[in-house]
């Protein structure tokens, strides 16, 4: 029996606080837009993911105000989201301040997950099921507001255009970094191991290769630690773009790159969504990596071990000369040079 798709017209979708996120929201809304073809969308969500979706024609945005000033962002997004009488809402965060806003602001039809006793402001309230992968638990809710109608997931996907990477005139071959910030603990991978990854990619590279550091301006510190220390061993073709990218520059440049290696990480998701072939380095994060890596044949996770106590110490695991034999089978099978 098919399932009778409601005929919503103005679908609102209050989108998650995270980049990252944001991108692997994207399956779940090719979910609503293929039932619902002729509806708007609109998404609530941050300045700075917001840039990842501003060249698509498909959804009207609304800035979520609140990362600058709380009370005066609340009045301003219940006053613009009042104004559009919405038939539909999702909400992919899990707060009971976002599902009050959705209630005062007069979205209807509204589905959730139950979290912070907020089930009765929702028309569906699903559970949630922790161990889901992120993507599949944004889908799933997608999926109800189609009546759960779709039986595959769609990839993750975002607009991109690699003539505007600001890497778009360089022609040699290009390989990215993500490191993040110290701050970041279990997730940093140390400047003076990445560093040693780029000395032994240098050395085994026959074609000309050049190095970028990538990352956002807190993390600029780390990214030029590691420009500095490629420049005592002689290496001159690493360069750092920390903090010189916008986030639509970022997309460009990353899916530009001939191979991206990264920790958990925006970027690592920006290289889901634009198919660059990526290494993943796994280590403890805020949630399972399981439940996070992006999923797609482009991607090569490489795994710690465990073999360190302390949860900060754990990608220690994970070292240079791995990346570096990994990186160069991946660069191979591109058939980008032959090894020495």
């Amino acid at each position: 029996m098919t399932n009778i798709i409601k005929p919503f017209k103005n679908i609102v979708v209050f989108m998650p606080r995270f980049l990252g996120d944001c991108i692997n929201c994207t399956p779940a809304l090719k979910l609503i837009e293929t039932s619902y073809p002729d509806a708007k969308i609109t998404l609530v969500i941050r300045a700075i993911p917001a840039q990842a979706f501003n060249r698509s024609e498909k959804f009207q945005l609304v800035i979520d105000e609140r990362p600058k000033n709380k009370v005066q962002g609340i009045i301003s997004l219940i006053k613009s989201l009042k104004n559009e009488s919405f038939d539909a809402g999702i909400l992919m965060t899990n707060t009971f301040i976002d599902a009050a806003i959705a209630r005062i602001s007069g979205v209807r039809n509204l589905i959730g997950y139950n979290k912070e006793m907020r089930n009765a402001l929702l028309n569906k309230a699903l559970k949630l099921d922790i161990n889901r992968h992120y993507i599949n638990r944004y889908a799933y809710l997608g999926n109800a507001l189609c009546e759960n109608s779709h039986t595959y997931l769609p990839d993750v996907e975002l607009d991109y255009d690699k003539k505007q990477s600001v890497l778009a005139d360089i022609k040699s071959i290009k390989v990215g970094f993500c490191i993040v910030s110290k701050a970041k603990l279990s997730r940093h991978y140390p400047t003076i191991h990445t560093a040693e990854v780029i000395y032994l990619l240098n050395q085994q590279l026959q074609k000309t290769t050049s190095f970028y550091m990538l990352g956002a301006p807190e993390e600029i510190s780390e990214a030029e630690q590691v420009v500095c220390l490629c420049q005592e061993k002689g290496i001159v073709n690493t360069h750092s773009l920390a903090g010189k990218t916008t986030i639509t520059q970022l997309i460009d440049t990353i899916a530009d790159l001939d191979l991206l290696i990264t920790v958990d990480s925006g970027p690592l998701h920006v290289a889901a969504a634009t198919k660059t072939t990526t290494i993943a380095l796994q280590s403890k994060g805020t949630s399972p990596f399981s439940n996070v890596c992006p999923k797609g044949m482009q991607v090569t996770v490489i795994n710690n071990a465990g073999n360190y106590i302390n949860d900060d110490d754990q990608i220690l695991d994970i070292s240079p000369e791995l990346i570096a034999k990994t990186a160069i089978e991946l660069l191979k099978n591109k058939n980008f040079f032959s090894a020495t």
